[in-house]
């Protein structure tokens, strides 16, 4: 018997009103894992939470990819965060910038955010959307008071642009590696490992906006087992750890939510 080396599809559209959203309905038909949606315009791209996507034709990449992990579900939330991961790593090795992932689904290099990623699950599949903004001018960008955003031109400071295809090329190949990675029995240890190394906000003091309106507040101390980011809260007089003073230290899992600083 042969191996079937058949690389998946890759559908390249001018215009789409969202890669997810083809993706998905692609997905429902029974596109294999790896299967891509590539736009070079989107004109409803949505982020997390419901927060739009804009981007100037030709600058950016905006893609989705169609992932089938073999996960048992308390497993699947891992998925956004491996998947930050690797796009965090096809930057740093493709440009050499020092990318590194927000929780749960920013790619930040300098503090700016650079990337930004939308996993939605249906038909028994998940499907990865990315939007980066590669060589996307100032101008262009949308105004955002914390982690501002930014292009890797413009954190890279070269006066050439940086070749799109052979990145996104990079980011296709990395995203179902990472995906595969994870399904090992050492998957979420791995994960752990990979997420601590590119943590943009560990040990920062920030504030994250809940879904039900409310806010905690705490420093960033990494993800738990589950993919929750750890608020550490000294002084509570509970759980976790001790602080320096020798109080103790509470760690809040958070699932769901908005940072800030």
């Amino acid at each position: 018997m042969t191996a079937d080396t058949t690389a998946p599809a890759v559908h390249r559209h001018l215009v789409l009103t969202s890669t997810n959203d083809e993706a998905l309905r692609l997905a429902a038909s029974g596109a294999p894992a790896g299967t891509a949606v590539v736009a070079e315009e989107q004109t409803a791209g949505r982020g997390r939470a419901g927060h739009s996507w804009n981007s100037p034709p030709g600058v950016a990449l905006l893609f989705s990819v169609v992932l089938r992990p073999a996960l048992p579900p308390e497993r699947l939330p891992l998925v956004p965060l491996a998947c930050g991961c690797a796009i965090s790593r096809a930057v740093v090795d493709f440009t050499a910038l020092p990318a590194r992932v927000k929780w749960p689904n920013d790619i930040l290099v300098n503090g700016r955010k650079c990337a930004g990623l939308l996993c939605e699950a249906a038909s028994g599949a998940v499907v990865c959307g990315v939007g980066v903004n590669v060589n996307t001018p100032p101008e262009a960008l949308p105004p955002r008071p914390i982690f501002p955003a930014s292009s890797l031109l413009a954190e890279s400071g070269a006066s050439s642009p940086f070749d799109r295809e052979a990145l996104l090329s990079a980011m296709l190949d990395a995203l179902p590696k990472a995906v595969s990675r994870l399904e090992e029995p050492d998957g979420p240890d791995w994960l752990a490992r990979e997420f601590a190394a590119r943590d943009a906000l560990r040990g920062r003091a920030v504030k994250v906006a809940l879904p039900d309106g409310s806010t905690a507040t705490g420093v960033a101390s990494g993800i738990a087992p589950s993919g929750a980011l750890l608020l550490a809260d000294v002084g509570q007089g509970l759980g976790g750890g001790a602080a320096g003073d020798g109080s103790a230290v509470v760690f809040r899992e958070i699932f769901a939510g908005s940072v800030s600083l």
